[in-house]
């Protein structure tokens, strides 16, 4: 099993269509097919489900793709590391992010901003759950990530702070609470509530959905995997989700963030590791912090 062969297993993971991945890694459909079952038996599990209709990973297939993904990126940053240092001597900065609208919106514009004073870096960006985040960071596959306060509990961090906000929920354009200035918990009885799964919910906004699910009768509950999903589903009438206010900054005119009767205040900022010596890490979260504070 080689670097190519786990490049094309990475690749099929993500588009889950076997034409596609054979055009995107410029070989032949039945070449894709037989590195996967190749794969499938030096590992002794599947790795795809797959039938006429469609392809989906297994759960292994799961755990395995988030491994090789990260093995993957570590071993393509070291590459354009160690080029970069032989021809041009730039540096490379790997921001991790869970890809929310607010992120969308302010980051290219602060890149964009931040290279005009330091051209020498070269700039990635990732998108994972909070905890894939943290764990990548650890194993030094990200040098950055933005996270809320909450979600920092490891004395080898350092945070960065780049916004305080606090909860509020989004609700459809025409909703009867876009008429409120606030609204309580327990104003959500009879309502369809959109939540995030655990995965991509830091600690503060699980506790509150927790105290949601286990107070307030008559909520129709569903749960999403990433606040993309949770502001569409608002969009499109389905139901109200619950956020940091400096998230739904982000919301077109289809949806309005309301205040929340939740007393918990919120940080969001930078996080990186308190050992890490890439001078773009510095640069970065000295640039960002200025300019937030400008």
């Amino acid at each position: 099993m080689d670097l190519e062969h786990l490049a094309i297993f990475v690749n099929l993971a993500e588009n889950l269509n076997y034409s596609q991945t054979a055009k995107n890694m410029h070989i032949s459909q039945p070449a894709v097919s037989q590195t996967i079952k190749k794969m499938e038996q030096d590992l002794g599990v599947q790795l795809f489900y797959r039938n006429r209709r469609e392809v989906q990973l297994t759960v292994n297939g799961e755990i395995f793709y988030k491994d090789v993904k990260s093995i993957l990126n570590t071993y393509n940053k070291s590459v354009q590391r160690t080029r970069q240092a032989f021809t041009r001597g730039k540096s490379n900065l790997t921001i991790g992010m869970t890809e929310t609208p607010f992120e969308e919106k302010f980051l290219p514009s602060l890149v964009r901003q931040f290279r005009q004073e330091h051209p020498e870096y070269k700039i990635f960006f990732e998108g994972h759950d909070h905890n894939r985040l943290k764990q990548l960071l650890a194993d030094q596959a990200l040098d950055l990530v933005l996270l809320t306060k909450d979600d920092v509990d490891d004395f080898q961090l350092n945070f960065h702070h780049l916004a305080s906000g606090r909860f509020v929920a989004l609700v459809p354009s025409g909703h009867p609470f876009c008429q409120k200035k606030q609204i309580l918990p327990a104003d959500f009885t009879g309502q369809n509530l959109i939540l995030m799964d655990s995965n991509w919910c830091p600690p503060e906004q699980f506790n509150l959905q927790e105290y949601i699910r286990k107070n307030v009768p008559g909520i129709d509950l569903s749960y999403v995997n990433d606040v993309t999903a949770a502001n569409m589903l608002v969009e499109a009438g389905v139901g109200i989700t619950i956020m940091p206010n400096f998230v739904s900054q982000a919301t077109n005119c289809l949806t309005q963030p309301v205040s929340l009767g939740y007393d918990v205040p919120l940080a969001y900022g930078l996080v990186c590791r308190k050992d890490d010596t890439n001078p773009a890490v510095a640069d970065f979260v000295e640039f960002a912090t200025r300019d937030i504070t400008n």
